[in-house]
């Protein structure tokens, strides 16, 4: 794990075992805040080690920004910690995070000590203020990635994480483009500092503007050009023409898994817009009769 200090009392830690997935952990004078788990429990182990050096009898609030397992798995091992998530997360939780757990336990033993966490504190409609003396954290509803997203943002430092809505590259397969970029619009509306996407480095001030609009570029273009292969009745495989770097995205983006991700976003947005866009007819060749093609 990558133990990254963005300020005296905000840390980003990065999973170096996992497409560099971020947690966070935020120390304010009344508080101490966690942002998502990592994904394999030795290196949340190490957030753990990090909190209790330094809470010093600190309530700990354990935010999560979204329920995909590769940011929620290690929320068990917080027993003390007040959970807290969007709604939709605790309901997708209760759906498909036993399920997903068992799956990983079958596959690698170092999850077997691990169970299903769920939120015990949800945020519904609005923002949810967390008031921690010197430090005010502002939670909101952050979909696209997922629709359950919440992101996280540290008023007096301008800081925010916003879960998976952020990315070097969007990733909407189990989420919405217009949801995705209705988002990232609003995080225009914030004064950003630094910017902790759940996947990648973090995005400092000066960079923040042109990376959420590289992000909008991307989903755009890959919409456009889906929707032309549409047109056009071209198949699935034909996606494979639509290298990543022809639409925006550097295809050594977040250590090289651009691509894979790239061709999984078309896939799905192939599979929704199919049911709405016909392929174009087809015009019929015609015989014209030798007398009617003779020059009068």
């Amino acid at each position: 794990m990558q133990r990254d200090r963005i300020t005296d009392d905000i840390y980003v830690l990065t999973s170096d075992l996992y497409a560099q997935v971020n947690a966070g952990v935020v120390f304010a004078s009344d508080g101490v805040v966690v942002i998502d788990t990592l994904p394999f429990p030795d290196e949340t182990r190490e957030i753990i080690a990090l909190v209790e050096k330094e809470a010093e009898g600190r309530p700990i609030y354990l935010v999560l920004t979204h329920y995909h397992t590769d940011h929620t798995f290690g929320a068990c091992l917080f027993p003390n910690a007040i959970a807290i998530a969007h709604t939709l997360c605790r309901k997708r939780l209760e759906e498909h995070g036993e399920q997903a757990l068992q799956a990983a336990k079958a596959q690698d033993p170092a999850f077997a000590p691990l169970s299903l966490r769920l939120p015990e504190v949800v945020v519904k409609e609005g923002d949810l203020l967390l008031r921690l003396g010197n430090k005010t954290l502002q939670l909101f509803h952050a979909p696209g990635h997922s629709p359950d997203g919440l992101a996280v943002y540290v008023r007096e430092d301008r800081i925010l994480f916003t879960g998976d809505v952020m990315m070097p590259i969007p990733y909407i397969v189990d989420g919405d483009v217009g949801q995705t970029i209705a988002t990232l619009q609003r995080f225009r509306e914030l004064q950003i500092e630094t910017m902790v996407p759940g996947h990648g480095e973090p995005i400092l001030r000066g960079e923040v503007p042109d990376a959420i609009q590289a992000n909008i570029n991307y989903l755009n273009t890959i919409v456009r050009e889906v929707r032309r292969y549409l047109q056009q009745g071209k198949p699935r495989e034909a996606l494979r023409e639509l290298d990543v770097e022809s639409c925006g995205i550097p295809r050594i983006a977040l250590n090289g898994l651009a691509p894979q991700l790239h061709h999984r976003n078309l896939l799905a947005l192939y599979q929704r817009l199919s049911a709405e866009i016909q392929p174009a007819p087809r015009a019929r060749a015609t015989k014209t009769s030798s007398r009617s093609s003779r020059a009068s």
